[in-house]
């Protein structure tokens, strides 16, 4: 049915119409916004389980030196990963060892400037101020850079 043929008191009045517009945007948008947070969340937890996994294989041939840089050599070629992220992926389970110690309102981008922190209290303060100020990794690794700790 075409605009033209709709009675002109079924039309609806011009700003109810663009209200309606604004509320079904925001509801897209935090649909959206929730999508994205939940696959972000899965990404970090798959993570996690990817680097425990590496870190236990690393362990059972400890006594072999070279053994972790053939490993991650030869599951950068069968996983399709790139060198530096699965060194990421290790180092992530290695400075947070306990699967529940992880924040679900941080990212992943988070948890890589917070690994650059060696201090656990000061990386726990960045973590509560990140979650406290609803900060994105830009605005953390601002703080973190300015030294706000």
């Amino acid at each position: 049915m075409s605009k033209n043929l709709i009675p002109k008191n079924l039309i609806p009045k011009n700003q109810d119409y663009k209200n309606l517009v604004k509320e079904l945007q925001s509801i897209l948008a935090q649909g959206l916004y929730t999508a994205y947070k939940a696959v972000d969340n899965l990404k970090v937890q798959t993570y996690w389980q990817l680097g425990e996994r590496i870190a236990r294989e690393e362990l059972k041939y400890k006594d072999r030196a070279e053994y972790g840089k053939y490993l991650i050599d030869n599951l950068v070629d069968d996983l399709g990963i790139k060198r530096q992220r699965l060194y990421e992926i290790v180092k992530f389970y290695r400075v947070y060892p306990i699967v529940r110690a992880l924040r679900g309102q941080l990212s992943w981008r988070h948890y890589l400037s917070l690994m650059t922190i060696e201090n656990s209290k000061e990386r726990t303060f960045y973590e509560n101020k990140a979650i406290q100020n609803s900060w994105g990794y830009r605005e953390l690794q601002q703080q973190i850079k300015n030294r706000l700790y």
